[in-house]
């Protein structure tokens, strides 16, 4: 079956969405919190240029966290079975210390798992294979 150009053409405006929208928010001052060094590299490629925290240690997140008054944070583990568990134990141990978890961006970005991509370090291929398709496909 072959994708519909206007299907991919709405994933890659929503994705975009997505990704403008984390950026801006991080612009403001809003810590996003990765799983690892390379999902940082990617964020950054993809214009993220505020403060990005990556998981050492539950404990010492919750430690980096106590003694600043933070309203908000964006969790983004990856996307498979191993980020979703480690999103709820990240979520449970914030829980007191910042006021809102936000996983909204996580839940969102779920529509690139269609597509085979459940790292946060692969996200700027997905750009990438968007508009690749919308190229190859026929008018």
């Amino acid at each position: 079956m072959v994708k519909q150009p206007k299907n991919r053409t709405r994933l890659l405006d929503e994705f975009s969405n997505i990704v403008e929208k984390l950026a801006s928010e991080s612009k403001q001052g809003i810590p996003i919190i990765v799983e690892g060094k390379r999902d940082e590299e990617t964020l950054r490629r993809l214009g993220v240029k505020g403060e990005i925290i990556l998981i050492k240690s539950i404990r010492g997140l919750r430690r980096k966290f106590e003694g600043r008054d933070l309203r908000r944070v964006i969790l983004l583990p990856d996307l498979d079975s191993e980020g979703k568990h480690l999103l709820k134990l990240v979520k449970k141990s914030l829980e007191g210390v910042v006021k809102d978890v936000d996983v909204t961006y996580w839940r969102r970005l779920r529509i690139i798992r269609k597509m085979g991509f459940t790292q946060i370090e692969s996200m700027h291929l997905v750009f990438k294979k968007l508009q690749r398709d919308l190229h190859d496909l026929p008018p």
